[in-house]
Parts: structure tokens; C-alpha cells; sequence
């Protein structure tokens, strides 16, 4: 085959046995065809630096292996965010080429971060990507939207991805993995090339609740005042969210809350670019009580027009099964080979409970490609393009089904 991908799945305890176990699932899936790459997600139950080097051992030195700590792992029809759980998409074939690469420290210099891991994959692969794969630290303060627009300043190819995770709670460490090195605060990047394309899907989460406000002062990614009050002090307001809430908040407080961000971008046409308004949507990582600002993963630009959005599960569900049905016409007499999932956190268990998440899945499969490998995370923040654009989210669903050239 050209192009060929697989998926490899343990629920096993041990790290090591569940390492070797995926492992070598792989290489024997890989037994008649190049193996170029592994990307593994894995749930911070297991010890890390255990796991990632049983996976090692048995795919070899020479196969690229990246991926995160996750808080819920999606493995063709299997899917959990409970217990132990390790899923790996290996991705091979002799005309696929793939390369990875790592930035470390993203919170310092996003911008320069982003542009560096552009040009490493780029130069490695020796040609422009058809895709590339991103997973980093939310927690460490990266400016997300910065780490994007540096790489798209070297890649013209989309960008899909989602932050790293834990278990749902109160935010405390993330994990990524290149090669055998486990590291906090890092991104880790996956770029492929070959005869492939990749149809690419997206579904929001939320609804406006069409109060408009103004993001009148900020500091990086802190909001610090909405239409010239303390930003804390209108998020309580608007959400209920106690006010004496500390810097670390539990995502229980807010996770059915959110502010989308008018971003307007051209778009092509019949008669021309036309100019399209959406929102995108952010939720909260944090609140400084003393500062009075509210924390997010990606900076909001002063002047910015801002609404809160908030959450129903029919709404969602409705969106998925949207963007289902699109992705499936695009599909129409094309051949899918693997398809990548980046779901938000927020909206699976904690919000839809395990039996929608798990029924949410198997229509989505059913609907886009039932036979065809899958490998899902949810995800911390979410990373698809916008309007052409790299662009970060929350409370999304991005889709990724690449389909072999005719």
C-alpha cells in the first residue's frame, strides 16, 4: 500500500506490559509495510516514562514516536476516559513520509516556538506537509493563537491538534512524550506527506446567549477588564461562578460556560472573497482574584467583541451528527485510510455523561468512515483551521479523515 495507518489499544494496568502490548500490535500490523511514525495518547494513570519506553523498545530507534497524556483515549470503536488507557495510530506505507519534532518551553517566545517547529518539520521532510499533527501543554501559559501564527508563517498546509490532558478536575500537569523523553510545558508536531489529502471537519459546542460585551483591557492571555470593569467580576455575574473562587478553579465551575471572539476573515465566493463573521470560542483556565482577570489559553486583543455562549447537550449532539453528515458527502468516492480525533474534554464525560459521549461516537463513525482506523483524544484546547488560518478553540470538535489520491 502507499499509504496505510492502524490502531493499537490497551487497557492494561501495568505501563510496561501496556507499552509492549500496543507495541508490538503495531510492528506486527507494520509486518509488510514501512512504519514511518507512531502518535500515542495515553491517560496520566499511567507512569509515563514506563509506557513511552516499553513503545520504544519495541518499534525501534528509528520510528518517530510523539503524542500527551490525555484525559480520555478513542480507539476505533473503543472509548474511555476511565482507568488505564493507551492508544497508538501508527502511520506508514512506501510512498507516506513523516517526520516529528519538539519545542520546549512554549510559554517563553510562543511566536518564535511556533515558527521553530514549522521549519524543523519542514526542513526534515524536505517539502510541504499535506498535514500536520500538534499536541502541547496548556497549562504552562503558552499563548496558543501565537504558537499558531508562527507556524503558519512557514507551513501553507492545515494544522489540527489538541492540548494535552489530565483527569478532569482541578488543573495540575500534563505530559508530553518525543521518542523515550516525557516533559511538561513542550509541543510536540507530527508532519505527513504523500499521495493523501485531508477533508477536515469542525462542530461547536456552545449557543450565544446574544449579550454582547467589549474586551476594553488585557495582559497576554488575561482578560482584565469588560467594558471597563473587572473581567472576574462579570464573569461571576454572567455565570454564577463564585467570586471567591481561587487562581486554580475546578472545571465543574465553569465549563458550561464561555465567551466567543468575533473574528472576521474572507472568504472565496462566486462573485468573489466575501467577508464572514464567526466567534470563536474560548473558556476559562483560571481567575486571579486580586488581579481581577480571568485566565485563558490564547490571547484576546483589546477592542475584541466578546458574547457568552453556554451549553446543551442538544445542541451539541445536533452539531456532531451536522458535521457528520458533511464530512460524509465530502467523502463521497474518496478512500479514507485514518481519521484523527480532537475532541474537547469539556463536552464528553463530564458534560454528556459515558453513554452519549459513547453513542455521540458510534454515529459519528458510522456517518464518516466505519471500517476506517481512528485514533481520539480528548483534548484540553483544540486546534483547526479557520477561514484557512490555524486557529485555537474550546468546547469543539475537530475531524481529521485523510483520504488516499486517486
Amino acid at each position: 500500500m502507499s499509504v496505510h495507518a492502524t490502531t493499537c489499544f490497551s487497557e492494561e494496568s501495568d505501563s510496561e506490559d501496556a507499552g509492549r502490548a500496543v507495541g508490538s500490535a503495531l510492528r506486527r500490523e507494520f509486518a509488510a509495510e514501512p512504519l514511518r511514525a507512531a502518535l500515542v495518547y495515553a491517560t496520566i494513570n499511567h507512569d509515563m516514562k514506563e509506557l513511552v519506553a516499553s513503545i520504544r523498545q519495541e518499534l525501534g530507534p528509528d520510528v518517530p514516536l510523539i503524542g500527551c497524556s490525555v484525559q480520555g483515549v478513542v480507539s476505533n470503536d473503543t472509548l474511555t476516559e476511565e482507568g488505564y488507557a493507551v492508544g497508538v495510530m501508527g502511520f506508514g506505507g512506501s510512498e507516506l513520509a513523516a517526520v516529528t519534532t519538539v519545542a520546549h518551553d512554549i510559554e517563553l517566545e510562543s511566536f518564535e516556538k511556533g515558527k521553530s517547529i514549522a521549519h524543523d518539520l519542514k526542513s526534515r521532510l524536505g517539502r510541504e506537509p499535506k498535514l500536520v499533527v500538534l499536541s502541547y501543554d496548556p497549562l504552562c501559559g503558552t499563548d496558543v493563537e501565537a504558537l499558531l501564527r508562527g507556524a503558519q508563517s512557514e507551513l501553507a498546509c492545515p494544522i489540527v491538534g489538541g492540548a494535552a490532558g489530565q483527569p478532569w478536575g482541578p488543573p495540575v500537569r500534563t505530559y508530553q512524550f518525543d521518542g523515550e523523553q516525557v516533559f511538561s510545558k513542550g509541543a510536540v508536531a507530527l508532519a505527513l506527506a504523500g499521495p493523501f489529502e485531508a477533508e477536515i471537519g469542525l462542530c461547536h459546542g456552545t449557543v450565544p446567549t446574544g449579550f454582547t460585551i467589549t474586551v476594553t483591557k488585557t495582559d497576554g492571555n488575561r482578560i482584565l477588564e469588560i467594558d471597563g470593569r473587572r473581567a472576574h467580576d462579570v464573569w461571576c455575574e454572567q455565570t454564577g461562578l463564585d467570586p471567591k473562587a481561587g487562581a486554580v478553579i475546578h472545571q465543574d465551575w465553569v465549563a458550561s460556560w464561555a465567551i466567543g471572539v468575533e473574528r472576521r476573515y474572507q472568504a472565496p465566493g462566486p462573485n468573489g472573497p466575501t467577508e464572514e463573521v464567526v466567534r470563536m470560542i474560548r473558556g476559562a483556565f483560571g481567575v486571579d482574584n486580586e488581579q481581577g482577570s480571568i485566565i485563558l489559553q490564547a490571547a484576546v486583543p483589546e477592542g475584541s467583541k466578546v458574547m457568552f455562549h453556554h451549553r446543551e447537550v442538544s445542541q451539541l449532539l445536533a452539531g456532531t451528527k451536522a458535521m457528520g453528515v458533511e464530512l460524509a458527502g465530502r467523502l463521497q468516492g474518496k478512500s479514507a485510510w485514518a481519521v484523527l480525533g480532537f475532541e474537547c474534554a469539556a463536552r464528553t464525560f463530564p458534560f454528556l455523561g459515558p453513554a452519549n459521549t459513547r453513542e455521540e461516537h458510534a454515529g459519528l463513525r458510522k456517518a464518516v468512515a466505519p471500517n476506517t482506523p481512528w485514533l481520539g483524544m480528548m483534548a484540553w484546547g483544540e486546534v483547526a483551521p479557520l477561514g484557512g488560518q490555524p486557529a485555537f478553540h474550546n468546547y469543539t470538535y475537530p475531524l481529521a479523515v485523510l483520504t488516499r489520491q486517486a
